[in-house]
């Protein structure tokens, strides 16, 4: 079975290890953490209608995050991957940060 989206925060789930798992109109919906699974049951109406427009999108963008067992990590290029803006310019094109 493919990669879903979690309905709460967008993330990509593999359904054989997401933290949890919920059905809500005979859909069932798979979750990256117990705190996703728990405020989508608080409200299940509210995001199982994100979930069908983030699957729709899924076609066309890539998920920001990745998840491997017990560990979620943003892909490259996503915010927060890895510090690289800070990493020191080339020789050449330091433009105006000297």
């Amino acid at each position: 079975m493919q990669n879903v989206i979690d309905p709460v925060c967008g993330m990509s789930v593999d359904p054989q290890t997401a933290a949890g798992k919920s059905s809500f109109e005979g859909r069932e919906y798979f979750f990256c953490s117990t705190e996703c699974q728990r405020t989508f049951e608080k409200n299940p109406a509210q995001y199982s209608h994100a979930d069908r427009a983030a699957s729709s999108e899924q076609m066309h963008d890539d998920p920001r995050f990745t998840k491997k067992g017990d560990i979620v990590a943003p892909k490259f290029g996503a915010a927060g991957s890895g510090g690289a803006e800070y990493e020191p310019l080339p020789e050449g094109n330091r433009g105006s940060r000297d």
